[in-house]
């Protein structure tokens, strides 16, 4: 007598994971397909205007900040920022949660829109000016920096894992797409960067990747996005399976070492990328671009992460994913919707699991600030997750299954991790 059982690993995984110990790549999150109307009135749907509650808070704490000496990396929210005017509390006093009410409450506006409407925001209205203005570019940098830090601390949590808590994009006139350099971003050059999202590593990826725009470029630099799950369901139907398979089997990837991307630093990376040891360790950085479990997805891709991985690792392309990606870059370029370049100021948003992004090429002007762009990595899911009330309606595979709720097992969960 035999029994046979076949067993798949829950996409919700919630009830044998500790919370605060999940990787982002532990929740396969739900499927953002974009409706006509939204791609139709693109502007109107992704933008969203600071309200001037938020602009006040945000503008007293980035002065207050910058005025005691703290630059972002060192800041502390809870310790380096008192109580504002407003509040009904000593000066001086550290500062409670509800200080920040109105960015809270705006927060947790874009982060479900993130999670379950737009899959991308674009926020207008930092008065920069207040911050210190063109005339005083090094406080508004600063500045800004820690009013961006703060809005995207309460939309989720800040990764600084990797490249640190915020990341500056300059051009170092590298040219990051061309298959010499090694270990160079391509956000560090001003060249085109095709289509792709946000982290190289198969052990992480980020839930939201963010810019802020310090100083825009004199000309070129705007920023495209493009819907994966609408292009995902496309292509399903109208690829042949061999050619779809090509899109959904694990491809390796180059790697990237923390730091700055611009190149090999010190005997460790010479190390660490040499011949041999970096193709082992490119073979092992293997993934789908698309992985989907029903109505779950999350999209990977690189194109040049991909070629120059294979390349490392001694491998061919293989001819049927250099067609399949050919057709998925085309159907991103067809369903592209923004394109657009931020002004002073601006800050953008986007799903990273289930939006492609892509900017243009740029040039500086000698005689203008160079373009200057802030990015920050954050995690949502397991923020909303946390808060019962941003989970998306309905009883999802986990509840299904199992019949329990999953908003009281996560919450009992959250209550025991703090005791």
């Amino acid at each position: 007598l035999h029994f046979v059982k076949k067993v798949k690993k829950p996409v919700s995984a919630f009830s044998a994971l500790s919370l605060s110990s999940m990787n982002t790549l532990d929740i396969l999150p739900k499927k953002l397909n974009w409706p006509r109307t939204l791609t139709n009135n693109i502007e109107n749907s992704l933008v969203m205007w600071l309200p001037p509650a938020v602009n006040d808070e945000l503008i007293f704490a980035s002065l207050q900040v910058y005025e005691k000496g703290i630059t972002v990396d060192n800041l502390n929210i809870g310790n380096d920022i008192t109580a504002q005017p407003s509040d009904r509390c000593k000066s001086g006093e550290r500062v409670m949660p509800e200080t920040f009410s109105a960015i809270k409450a705006f927060a947790t506006n874009v982060r479900n829109r993130l999670l379950h409407e737009t899959g991308a925001v674009v926020i207008k209205g930092l008065d920069m000016s207040a911050l210190g203005g063109a005339g005083q570019l090094d406080k508004m940098t600063a500045c800004s920096k820690i009013a961006y830090f703060l809005i995207c601390e309460h939309i989720g949590k800040v990764d600084a894992t990797a490249r640190g808590r915020l990341f500056d994009v300059k051009s170092a006139n590298i040219d990051a797409m061309s298959k010499m350099p090694d270990n160079v971003l391509v956000s560090v050059s001003d060249s085109d960067v095709g289509w792709h999202t946000d982290g190289a590593s198969k052990d992480r990826t980020y839930d939201v990747v963010s810019l802020l725009c310090i100083s825009p470029a004199a000309e070129g630099g705007k920023i495209k996005l493009s819907n994966a799950c609408d292009v995902y369901d496309e292509l399903n139907r109208a690829l042949p399976k061999f050619l779809m398979y090509e899109l959904t089997r694990v491809i390796p990837r180059d790697i990237l070492e923390n730091g700055g991307g611009k190149g090999i630093v010190g005997a460790a990376d010479a190390l660490s990328r040499s011949a041999d040891i970096l193709a082992m360790r490119i073979r092992y950085n293997s993934y789908p671009i698309y992985r989907v479990e029903g109505d779950r997805m999350r999209f990977r891709y690189m194109r040049h992460w991909i070629e120059t991985g294979h390349e490392k690792t001694f491998w061919k392309v293989p001819t049927f994913l250099r067609i399949a990606m050919d057709i998925l870059d085309d159907h991103l370029d067809e369903a592209c919707c923004f394109h657009q370049a931020l002004e002073r100021g601006d800050m953008i948003f986007a799903n990273n699991a289930m939006l492609a992004h892509a900017r243009d090429q740029f040039k500086n002007e000698p005689d203008a600030p160079p373009r200057h762009k802030v990015r920050a990595w954050i995690q949502v899911q397991k923020v909303a997750i946390a808060n019962k009330t941003e989970i998306e309606g309905g009883l999802d595979p986990f509840e299904k299954k199992s019949g329990l709720s999953r908003v009281e097992s996560l919450t009992n969960m959250v209550l025991n991790e703090s005791r």
